[in-house]
């Protein structure tokens, strides 16, 4: 949009898109009810209307407009929905920067900062580099093309669960904002893009637990697959959380290399301090592993007396 030119927030298809908070694509704007004709971009042909969301909050809109009919397609919605992720991103991070009044609080942010680099430049580079050769590959072969175009879905969408990770650590309340289904979703395909071992989640029933069991169950999956990327060499995982009238049980297995628990330290892979974890709420934390089997990590949290309402009925 041109310096200096003036819409109100409430009109047109930015406006719908600011009430509704959905994506609003339209290839031919002559037909689409919620436009309006703006003198300074009489030329707009297409539209693309994406919301910058922070969680439940809406804070801009994406506005691409084309001067051609038909310019966008499902693929250029998924790729700006993404960018306006990020987007969201940058500026809750920009806000809590200027927020910042502490030398510890501006030391994490540098932290996170390096880690966004290492983490996520790296997978966006990735998948930049199979854009640019997609059409080439999809003319010669599109099967090949097709694999590559998933691939590059994967990549992104691991980028975008890396970053709202980091921002989960930023603002530690946001762990509890949101189900513990939820946070092991995106910690999944955040390990599967930066690691390409390929980590299945299962959720079984659902329900609402407490802030420190949510919070300390999700640290616990965090450290397991961690240890999975660093020392297990496998292949796959899984991760499975299953809701229980009485009890919430989190597994998560792998097939690598395993080990020997009777030869293992506590402290070994961490094992000690989820261990503690699991004891600061109550759970129970048990490992079975065999050399060259892989390893599998069970927490089981009883729900207490006077906490079964937080079960949905």
């Amino acid at each position: 949009m041109p310096i200096g030119l003036s819409v109100k927030a409430s009109e047109g298809i930015i406006g719908s898109v600011g009430q509704s908070g959905e994506t609003i694509l339209a290839n031919d704007v002559s037909l689409e009810p919620r436009y309006r004709f703006v003198e300074e971009l009489a030329d707009t042909k297409s539209e693309l209307a994406v919301p910058i969301q922070m969680g439940d909050r809406l804070i801009g809109v994406l506005d691409i407009e084309s001067t051609n009919l038909d310019a966008f397609d499902e693929i250029d919605r998924f790729s700006f929905e993404t960018l306006a992720d990020q987007l969201a991103v940058a500026i809750e991070n920009a806000q809590l920067y200027e927020q910042a009044g502490e030398v510890a609080t501006v030391e994490e942010r540098q932290r996170l900062a390096r880690d966004l680099h290492d983490a996520v430049t790296q997978t966006l580079f990735s998948a930049s580099l199979i854009a640019e050769v997609l059409p080439r590959i999809w003319e010669n072969n599109p099967d090949d093309g097709q694999r590559r175009l998933e691939e590059m879905r994967q990549l992104t969408r691991g980028a975008l669960a890396e970053m709202r990770m980091l921002l989960l650590e930023l603002r530690p309340a946001a762990l509890i904002e949101v189900g513990l289904g939820d946070l092991l979703r995106q910690l999944t395909e955040a390990v599967t893009a930066r690691s390409r071992i390929p980590i299945t989640l299962a959720v079984e029933g659902q329900g609402t637990l407490p802030p420190d069991v949510q919070v300390t169950l999700y640290r616990i999956a965090q450290e397991s697959v961690n240890n999975i990327v660093k020392h297990a060499r496998a292949s796959k995982a899984t991760v499975s959380l299953h809701y229980q009238p009485e009890q919430v049980q989190l597994l998560i297995s792998d097939d690598g290399v395993g080990f020997d628990p009777e030869g293992v330290s506590p402290e070994h892979l961490g094992l000690g301090i989820m261990r503690e974890r699991a004891e600061t709420i109550g759970a129970t934390l048990s490992t079975q592993s065999q050399v060259g089997h892989g390893t599998q990590i069970v927490v089981v949290w009883i729900c207490s007396i006077g906490k079964e309402l937080l079960w949905p009925s």
